[in-house]
């Protein structure tokens, strides 16, 4: 997934109008977009942090990660000048509010925090997402279950910015993107972020529907496989020109 949005947000590592020195990725997974930071940004000290310790052992000097749960009082003992989240998308946090109000307490002045996150629903902006789309029918039933533990599932970008505020924040910014899904755009950027953004959500429908389907909405794993393949064989069509929202 790092790939497929880091092509679909212009190869940017962040946006924030700032030289960092000391950066906080919050929910760093595999610890590549931190590794990554530390390279572009050697006087930064750059830490990661995340509930698994996933991440390599040989990463640059400046770049350290530590086993943190962000949903609990955060009790860094140094301040940032840039705290960042990726594609936490209202299932890896449960409680935004609380991020932003400890992200807020966590920076030095004048310091900015960055969220880049997306809807699982898919847009398509020349009308060829099919009437009776199974993906479009899955993205419907997991929001729901989803829904049914008190998340939301997508990042929605009005309720974020109404957080940050209600965090302290001030200007307060949103940029729009689109993640191709599939290899469709002409753009050769898009493209390669299009065939990223296929292979996860190819590869990644199980890991994503098992908990809801059969958990939070009854489902046996005969009935779930059976919609993901049909999923599967709709995601392979190449007249359908999809993307998610960032």
């Amino acid at each position: 997934m790092y790939h497929a949005v880091r092509l679909s947000i212009e190869e940017k590592l962040f946006f924030a109008p700032l030289t960092p020195t000391s950066v906080l990725d919050v929910g760093t997974g595999t610890g590549t977009w931190a590794i990554d930071m530390a390279d572009e940004y050697p006087d930064a000290d750059v830490v990661g942090t995340d509930l698994s310790p996933i991440q390599p052992s040989y990463v640059p000097p400046n770049c350290r990660f530590e086993i943190a749960d962000a949903d609990e009082e955060w009790t860094f003992r140094q301040r940032f000048d840039l705290v960042h989240s990726r594609v936490m998308n209202d299932t890896s946090l449960r409680d935004w509010p609380h991020f932003y109000r400890e992200a807020f307490a966590s920076l030095t002045p004048g310091g900015w925090v960055e969220s880049q996150e997306f809807s699982y629903k898919r847009y398509s902006d020349d009308g060829s997402l099919p009437a009776d789309s199974r993906i479009t029918y899955w993205e419907d039933l997991w929001t729901q279950g989803i829904n049914r533990i008190g998340l939301r599932g997508h990042g929605d970008p009005e309720l974020i910015m109404q957080q940050m505020r209600d965090a302290g924040f001030i200007n307060v910014t949103r940029l729009n993107f689109k993640m191709p899904i599939g290899p469709w755009p002409k753009d050769e950027r898009l493209r390669k972020a299009g065939l990223f953004g296929y292979v996860n959500l190819y590869d990644g429908f199980y890991g994503l529907s098992v908990k809801v389907f059969t958990q939070m909405l009854g489902w046996t794993v005969q009935e779930m496989e059976a919609l993901l393949a049909e999923c599967r064989q709709e995601l392979r069509r190449k007249d359908i020109h999809g993307y998610w929202k960032m």
